[in-house]
Order: C-alpha cells, then structure tokens, then sequence
C-alpha cells in the first residue's frame, strides 16, 4: 500500500485525482485532517486516504462535494472521474476481445459493466472478488490448459474486477456458501490470501458479502442477477464448461426467489466477517 510520500502523480489518473485531493486539503490548514474532511463530505477517512492514495477514486457525486469544500474549480475532480470511467469502458472492450472470454460468458460481461447492482450466489469465492493465486488454484484443478492458457484466464478473470474498480461501482451482494472457504484451493496461505481479500472487500460501501453456514443446504452451482439502467434485469449461470445468460423476467425472477431464499439463511454481514476471520486463522495452520 503506498504512502503519500510514495505517490507519482504522473503515474495514473487515480493518483493524479489523488494527489489534488491531498495538495488541497493541506493548503487549507493544519487542522484539515483526512477525518475533518470526511465529516464534511459525509464519508470516512478510509474513503478519504483510499481516494489520496489513488486507491479507489471517488463517484461523480462525492467528487463533487469535494470541489466545494476543498474549493477547487468546479469541475476539476468530477471531469477526472468521467475521464476514468470512459478507461474502464475502453479497458473492457480490450478484455473482451480475448480468446480467453468464452463466447458463452461475453454477454454476461457486458452487461456486467454497466449494472447497477449484482446478487451473486457461489459455492466457491465469485470471480470479482477472486485473488489471483485463488484463480489460479481453480483453473490448474479444472484442467484449463497448459501454463501459458491458464495464465490468459487468470490475468483476464482479474482484470474483469475492474467493474468494482469504476467511479461508480455497482451495489454488490453476494451470498457465499461457509464451505467453500474452508476448501484449499491452492493451497492454506492462498486460502488465506484469498478470505483476508474478502474481509477487505466487505469494507467497502458497495460490497455486501453474507457467508451460508455450512449446516445450511446450499443450492448447485453458482448464479448472478445483474440489475441494470432503467430496471431491466438479467440472470447468468454457470457450470464446469458452459453458461447461460438471459433477461427473461420469469427466469430472472426464479432465480431472485432462490437468492432470497439464500440470504435469508446466511449469516449478516457482521457476523460473516467473524467468521471469515475465524475461517482466515484456520488457513494458518
């Protein structure tokens, strides 16, 4: 994680949007702390040292409220925002176009990047929120081909996470099945790698992530419900070699019923995190 003394400005936008972020909170006086001016903003200081760093960059609404408090010339923060998510929608064509996307799977992400929100269910970790030693573990298990292959799968499934990345991300909740992570996919320290990235996923305000305890049935397989501009919606399902996607109301609507049915049984989000910790200490051994 880089400090503020280890920040290029020339480096990304990110950072660029960061770095002006930090200049003018400190041009306003000493006791303009990242805390003062997340009060401000009505967000917290980690959005604020996130945003600094050029970690997460802020929405066009929060980039907003920044101008005006930190008195920068209107637009200067919201124009970088806009610029950033037109990098994400040109990156994911790019991401797109590989031979790596299977053809089945290339509408779903589509529609991915511009959902409003996502409801997942997984037996195992979804791929947005999948490290890429956990990726790894899974394609060299599948038989996904030789070295070279599965390094194209595993660099475009992480790339694919640039979705939660954007300005303005997607409200995403998923529901994930206990015994999933206490599988060794790759093995105890990328099974720990990969639940400690889910607890820091889970801090994020646009990520909601409920554990099934294992002593509850979960269902087979693993589903995504996208909701997209204007309402419509989509429901995508997946298996060992294959998937579906389709906005067809009644098939979306089963497969919401079923998500319910999930999140009912799951654990909270607090709670989740207790177990996840506890799951974490497991994968030391």
């Amino acid at each position: 994680m880089p400090g503020a003394q280890d920040l290029d400005p020339g480096d990304s936008v990110e950072q660029y949007l960061g770095n002006m972020v930090r200049e003018a909170r400190l041009a306003l006086g000493r006791e303009w702390t990242q805390s003062r001016l997340a009060a401000k903003v009505f967000s917290s200081s980690t959005r604020i040292s996130e945003i600094e760093r050029g970690e997460d960059p802020p929405d066009r609404e929060l980039a907003r409220k920044l101008e005006v408090v930190l008195q920068l010339p209107p637009g200067s923060l919201a124009n970088l925002v806009k610029i950033l998510s037109q990098q994400t929608v040109r990156h994911y064509a790019k991401v797109l176009s590989r031979q790596s996307v299977r053809s089945y799977a290339k509408t779903y992400m589509r529609r991915q990047l511009e959902a409003d929100a996502i409801h997942e269910f997984s037996m195992g970790v979804p791929g947005l929120l999948q490290t890429g030693g956990y990726a790894r573990g899974l394609m060299e298990r599948g038989a996904a081909g030789s070295p070279a292959e599965i390094d194209g799968f595993v660099r475009t499934r992480l790339e694919r996470q640039v979705v939660l990345g954007q300005p303005e991300p997607p409200w995403m909740v998923v529901v994930v099945d206990e015994a999933g992570l206490h599988r060794k996919v790759g093995g105890s320290e990328v099974m720990r790698e990969q639940v400690e990235h889910l607890l820091s996923m889970a801090q994020r305000p646009n990520v909601n992530i409920h554990v099934l305890p294992a002593k509850e049935a979960p269902v087979m397989g693993s589903f995504a419900l996208l909701t997209l501009p204007e309402g419509k919606r989509g429901a995508y399902t997946e298996g060992f070699s294959t998937g579906n996607y389709t906005e067809d109301h009644k098939v979306v609507m089963r497969f919401q019923y079923v998500h319910d049915l999930l999140r009912q049984d799951a654990l909270g989000p607090r709670a989740s995190m207790e177990l996840m910790r506890s799951i974490a200490m497991e994968h030391d051994d």
